[in-house]
């Protein structure tokens, strides 16, 4: 597969990617194509995608530029196995090309983050994120994926979908 970055044109055909394989996040193709789109001065966006050719997308990865933080943020990501929605675990290419970007930039941290499910911690109140975050256990494809490529844990968004869906934060050291 190819990487090719993302702009205005190519952001069409990868809105409907998205849409395609995953409407219940992207509705209609105008929502999937606002958010790869619509860029703000202090927080950018920034994304690539992989196809056998420019013209027909297979997986994206959409970030954000933190500027004043110094850290590329992932906002979005997905590939298309045979019409299934995949994550991170399928996109080595792409987030090989936003590290290099981001070192490029100067940018210091590479983050992420993905929902508590097939965590210990799901569906159970926080009381404490550091000894939750001690604790933390789960053998989810992705998270093991990103632990292999240098993410850690950086925190817990305690109940950020709905009471007892948390998001574990992750971060990679790019200096």
């Amino acid at each position: 597969m190819n990487v090719y970055e993302l702009n205005e044109e190519s952001a069409r055909a990868v809105a409907e990617l998205m849409h395609r394989i995953k409407p219940e996040w992207w509705p209609t193709f105008r929502e999937a194509y606002g958010q790869l789109t619509d860029i703000d001065e202090t927080i950018k966006t920034v994304g690539w995608y992989l196809g056998e050719d420019a013209e027909t997308p297979k997986g994206w990865i959409l970030c954000r530029e933190l500027v004043g933080y110094r850290a590329l943020e992932l906002e979005c990501s997905g590939f298309d196995d045979h019409g299934t929605f995949k994550l991170e675990h399928k996109l080595d290419e792409l987030f090989l090309a936003a590290e290099a970007y981001a070192r490029k930039k100067g940018y210091l941290t590479f983050r992420s983050g993905i929902s508590s499910q097939g965590f210990n911690i799901h569906e159970k109140p926080l009381d404490s994120i550091s000894d939750a975050m001690a604790s933390l256990q789960s053998s989810r494809v992705d998270y093991l994926w990103y632990l292999e490529h240098g993410f850690r844990v950086i925190g817990i968004h305690p109940n950020a979908y709905r009471p007892g869906f948390h998001l574990i934060l992750l971060g990679k050291d790019l200096s």
